[in-house]
């Protein structure tokens, strides 16, 4: 501001004066000052903000001292040097008010400089007219509403005076060149002379320019007629419509004055109003229509953002202190009552005309987007008219009513359009940015081919001075070097605009020897010319001077409650994210001369975006939950289950109707819910869906947004929404009604629902739902702990292994082979019907839901299990050790039926063994049932796994590949989750002897099983009722595992295949041997209590079919195989005899 200088206009032509730059900087530093002074005000406030020493109470006596008697801070000076501060308080006391206190003299310079400007215009007679010299005009208008602007928000600052005086004691050195007790007195004298009544001084220092200013606001009176427009006169005058005139051609529009065309109504009340608001003189002579109409449509006027004004007091108040005016009173209390009855009716149905125009423009541009620059004044017209009328409408609803005079409330302002007004207006200025080359191409065509020549041709032989022949030389010379055919390179028209804008001042002084305004063919050219550069190279400033919705950042609750007013629609829902986009803007009111408000404004643009796209897609979320209810509520009526509660009705209903009963209310039938008998009727079921996808497709609007540098995907929201709705649902519904876990074919139905559902989605929305899928249901074959909740593989594998552990130790369920699934004997209370939880198709719908993780997790789990049990007849083994060794060697012989007198705890030994076993083949069954569900989903990867299984050199390690053929379905010999499991066990060194000895202890308490009734074999299982069978299964996977561990941890140098023949012959005939004495037993009260010893026999034929070591030969060696095959019928026969009485048949 310093570099200044100031010119005596009667010895120095207009071109030296540097009007017009003066005019363009005094703007930049007047908006700049405006926003460091809203900041000073607001941080002030604020108690957060809010420098220390004003607030603590330590300092009250000096800041009232100091604006009792300001300027005088004698007194405060004296109570502040009593308070004896340090140097570093002090310090810290000048720091903190030194950013405002420069605010403060920094106004003081900028009010010297705009003033002296001023003075030098009026001297000069500089004439304005609106539409002849636009820039000039606009710039002058703008400059002086921001000086009136930052006197009214001065006198806002209720600490503007403690904190000056507090500074100036504070102070205690020079600053700069001046002493700052000189500063502080001139800072004194300003406040001092606008005091309490800044209007009347305001209009005391403008009262020697107010013919210039009249001149500028006589110029608006035309262009706010043709502003000020109801509905009607919109319609018959169709200035917005495309489609009109010269229809869908390519034919432009042109317009004079295309810089008054973007000038919003908003703007021009501002203009009208504060200049004859200092000039009021002006209000004497001339026509007041635009003044009253002015103040017809605004009663509340902004100072700066979220500071507003009442214009009508401020008129009333500037008219009671001048005479004269008492007419002009009884007018602004005429313009207030027309204000409350019509003012908020003509905007809403301005709106709506607005709003149906925009979207008229959109459908014709983006089908047509050549048309976009010859109609680009049409539709930059709608769109400034839009941005006044959203910020219009936005100041008047946050204003507090009841503390004015006029009888109108906050509801007269609430559009519950507002969201589809906002998308137009983005919509719009999308379009334009996206097709800006054909936008450019265009006009730099026109500029070259049309504006060009049309200048060319009107200054020839123009009597013009030598500085102005200058500037219009250079308009050609720039205007015919543009290269059409590359657009590609950047065009800078910048200096011609501002050569403009310097013309303008050399030509609207009274001393000119040529005048503008006599010249209006010349400023009618220009101004086209630069409208029409702007399109080419300042489009994105075009473009947000025009809908620049900024100030909305200081109304955050009136977008919230907008926001919120538009998801209550579905027409208006699927515009909500727009107000995401909206926080896009919030930067524009950031200004350089206050980066200490850039991070404020960055977080609240960021956290209001955030807010507003999971607000949708919460909502989004919540709709389709509800709508997943519904739908999977007539998903479950198509499952077979509904259909025979369905026939099991039309029985009961045709039963009582024989009986001639009153009937019970029917069941509907799949497809009812479809029978409508008016087109208009809609059920929950509609309501919900045309929620969510309204919902929907407001996420896919933008692809992405980026607000304040972060990049924003809409559709990233509903992705992790979806994700959390589709685990819960899944949660939900693993457990039914007391607690009892649903079928897996019931869990698998309704997934398959949930997918179908989900699936849908796709349609509204740019979505991968299988990616949903794969994260989600992968989550669920993971552990819990691996799940943001219950997983199906932890909740399966809890409930199976529990289930299956109680009811086999309490002999309510027995396997079946014949069935490969487990049965619930019939005489048990059916609390647990095992044959429905464990049949084929339940396993492969089980493995379906979990995949090869969930199934290994399960049978990692059971084996954990079954390795506690293990450890426990490990030690029984080991108590019994001696006994076993002998029995083992033959050095002592103990009788077949007594044995048991002589092993501890046999019985509970033989118990664990049909329990381990038992589980053993329900390992079997899962790892079967994924191998169904494989060889569907993946048979090329599995009969890969198989080949490579059956190739693999006999001397690798087969672990990983037993792991993998596991995993791909393959039931293998040593099963990879059981050798894990026993592992513990099989890496000492006498544990190849431990595991030996064990086959012996199962030897030797097999044929004790005779004794037991429970032993039967029952044939249509094809197993035995306590599970003996069981036993088979115990010895072959823990033999292969145990020693299958032992090979591979080198404690024994043998051959695995020859180890474990030698072992499992030595097994078989030990069993042998201890079945035929059994057989030959010759104690007659000792075959009497042998109950069922065909039975027992026929353990020893699926020891042979489970074991891939021991065959019929071998079993020929040591056991008659004439004595198996009799038992075979024996137990056969029995059969044949049962058959009449089946009570206790499974």
């Amino acid at each position: 501001m310093s570099n200044f200088n100031t010119f005596d206009t009667r010895q120095k032509p207009a071109s030296q004066q540097k009007l017009a730059e003066k005019l363009i900087i005094l703007n930049e530093r007047a908006e700049g000052l405006l926003t460091r002074l809203h900041y000073s005000k607001q941080s002030c406030e604020e108690s957060r903000t809010c420098p220390p020493c004003l607030t603590e109470k330590q300092f009250d006596n000096v800041i009232k001292n100091i604006n009792r008697k300001f300027p005088k801070i004698d007194s405060a000076r004296s109570a502040l040097q009593g308070m004896n501060l340090t140097n570093s308080v002090k310090s810290d006391i000048r720091q903190n008010l030194q950013v405002h206190y420069h605010t403060f003299i920094d106004i003081l310079e900028l009010k010297e400089y705009v003033m002296e400007l001023l003075t030098n215009i009026s001297v000069s007679a500089m004439s304005f007219d609106i539409r002849i010299n636009f820039s000039l005009t606009a710039n002058f208008l703008d400059l002086l509403c921001k000086y009136i602007k930052i006197i009214l928000l001065l006198g806002r600052h209720e600490n503007v005076k403690a904190i000056i005086g507090m500074y100036n004691i504070i102070y205690d050195a020079n600053s700069g060149d001046e002493d700052p007790s000189v500063l502080f007195h001139r800072m004194g004298t300003m406040l001092e002379a606008y005091g309490d009544q800044p209007l009347k001084k305001l209009v005391e220092d403008i009262l020697p320019l107010s013919l210039r200013v009249g001149l500028a606001l006589k110029s608006l009176h035309s262009l706010h007629v043709e502003k000020h427009l109801t509905v009607d006169q919109m319609r018959n005058q169709p200035i917005y419509n495309l489609t009109t005139q010269t229809g869908l051609s390519s034919d432009p529009v042109i317009s004079l004055d295309p810089g008054c065309r973007l000038i919003n109504l908003d703007k021009l009340n501002e203009w009208i109003l504060f200049g004859y608001l200092v000039c009021p003189s002006q209000l004497n002579s001339g026509d007041l229509k635009a003044w009253k109409n002015a103040l017809c449509d605004s009663y509340i006027i902004t100072i700066y953002r979220d500071e507003v004004v009442n214009i009508h007091s401020l008129f009333i108040e500037v008219f009671e202190k001048f005479k004269g005016h008492r007419k002009l009173i009884s007018m602004v209390n005429e313009a207030a009552n027309i204000f409350q009855k019509d003012t908020p009716q003509i905007h809403a149905a301005r709106r709506n005309h607005l709003r149906y125009v925009m979207q008229e423009m959109i459908n014709i541009v983006s089908s047509s987007p050549g048309l976009i620059a010859p109609k680009m004044i049409v539709i930059l017209d709608a769109m400034s008219t839009s941005a006044g009328e959203i910020l219009w409408l936005v100041r008047n609803w946050a204003t507090d009513w009841k503390k004015h005079r006029v009888k109108v409330t906050q509801e007269m302002f609430s559009d519950s359009n507002m969201s589809v007004f906002l998308y137009c207006l983005d919509t719009l200025s999308r379009l334009i940015t996206e097709y800006h080359p054909i936008v450019k191409r265009y006009f730099l065509q026109y500029l070259k081919q049309s504006d060009c020549v049309e200048l060319r041709n009107l200054i020839q032989n123009f009597p013009a001075p030598e500085e102005e022949s200058l500037l219009l030389t250079s308009f050609i010379d720039k205007l015919g070097g543009i290269n059409v055919d590359n657009i590609d390179k950047e065009e800078d028209f910048k200096p011609l605009r501002v050569d403009w804008q310097r013309f303008q001042a050399y030509t609207s002084v009274n001393s000119s020897e040529l005048l503008l305004k006599n010249q209006e063919n010349l400023a009618n050219i220009m101004n086209i010319i630069e409208f029409h550069s702007r399109c080419v190279d300042n489009i994105d400033v075009l473009l947000r001077e025009v809908t620049n919705l900024s100030n909305l950042c200081f109304y955050q609750k009136f977008i919230q409650d907008s926001f919120q007013r538009s998801l209550e629609r579905c027409d208006t829902a699927v515009y909500s994210v727009v107000y995401a986009c909206v926080c896009s803007h919030f930067i524009n009111t950031c200004n350089d001369y206050c980066p200490e408000e850039h991070c404020f404004i960055g977080k609240k643009s960021i956290d209001l975006a955030n807010h507003f796209l999971d607000v949708t897609a919460k909502e989004a979320q919540k709709y389709l939950s509800l709508y997943c209810n519904e739908r999977l509520a007539l998903h479950n009526k198509i499952y077979p289950a509904y259909g025979a509660e369905l026939m099991y009705a039309a029985k009961v209903a045709k039963d009582r109707e024989a009986k001639k009963e009153r009937q019970l209310p029917p069941i509907p039938y799949p497809g009812d819910e479809s029978k409508r008998t008016k087109l208009e009727e809609s059920t929950m079921m509609d309501k919900h869906f045309a929620r969510m996808v309204s919902h929907l497709q407001a996420l896919n609007t933008y692809p992405s947004l980026i607000v304040w540098q972060h990049t924003f995907v809409p559709r990233e929201y509903i992705i992790h929404h979806l994700d959390e709705l589709f685990n819960k649902l899944i949660a939900e519904h693993i457990y039914k009604e007391g607690n009892q876990i649903r079928l897996p074919s019931v869990m698998s139905h309704y997934i398959d629902g949930l997918v179908n559902i989900f699936r849908q989605i796709e349609c509204y929305i740019t979505l991968d739902t299988s990616r949903i899928f794969n994260v989600v249901l992968l989550q669920h074959t993971q552990p819990e702990e691996n799940c943001p909740g219950p997983s199906l593989a932890s909740r399966y594998t809890a409930w199976y292994i529990d289930k299956l552990l109680e009811h086999l130790t309490a002999g309510d369920i027995c396997y079946a082979p014949l069935r490969l699934c487990f049965v619930t004997k019939h005489q048990m209370a059916p609390n647990f019907n095992a044959e429905l939880y464990t049949n084929i198709g339940e396993l492969q719908a089980l493995a379906k839901l979990l995949g090869p993780y969930g199934i290994k997790f399960m049978g990692d789990q059971l084996m954990a299990r079954c390795e506690n049990i293990i450890h426990t007849m490990l030690s029984i083994v080991t108590e019994n050790k001696d006994i076993l060794g002998q029995i083992r060697t033959g050095s002592h012989e103990y009788p077949t039926a007594s044995v048991g007198k002589f092993l501890k705890d046999h019985e509970r030994f033989s118990g664990m063994c049909i329990v381990v076993g038992a589980l053993f083949n329900f390992r079997r069954l899962t790892v079967s049932a994924l191998k169904a569900v494989v060889g569907k989903r993946a048979p090329y990867i599995q009969n890969c796994v198989l080949d490579f299984k059956k190739n693999l050199r006999a001397d690798a390690d087969s672990s990983i590949v037993d792991e993998m053929a596991t995993a791909a379905g393959y039931n293998v010999d040593a099963d990879p989750a059981l050798c894990a499991a026993i592992l513990k066990h099989c890496n000492s060194q006498n544990c190849e002897y431990l595991w030996t000895l064990f086959n012996t202890m199962i030897a030797s308490v097999l044929p004790l099983q005779s004794f037991n009734p429970n032993s039967v074999f029952k044939t249509p299982i094809e197993g035995h009722e306590n599970n003996l069978h069981c036993i088979a299964t115990t010895v072959t996977m823990l033999s292969h595992a145990a020693f299958t561990n032992i090979v591979r941890a080198g404690v024994e140098q043998k051959d695995l295949k020859v180890l474990m023949k030698e072992r499992m012959r030595e097994f078989i005939e030990s069993v042998a041997e201890r079945m035929l004495k059994l057989q030959l037993e010759d104690d007659r009260e000792l075959q009497k209590e042998i109950k069922h010893k065909d039975s027992l026999f026929i353990i020893i034929d699926r020891l042979v079919k489970e074991s891939p070591y021991i065959t019929y030969d071998m079993l020929e060696e040591s056991f008659p195989f004439t004595i198996l095959r009799n038992s075979f019928r024996v137990v056969y026969e029995n059969k044949k005899k049962k058959q009449k009485n089946p009570e206790n048949e499974i």
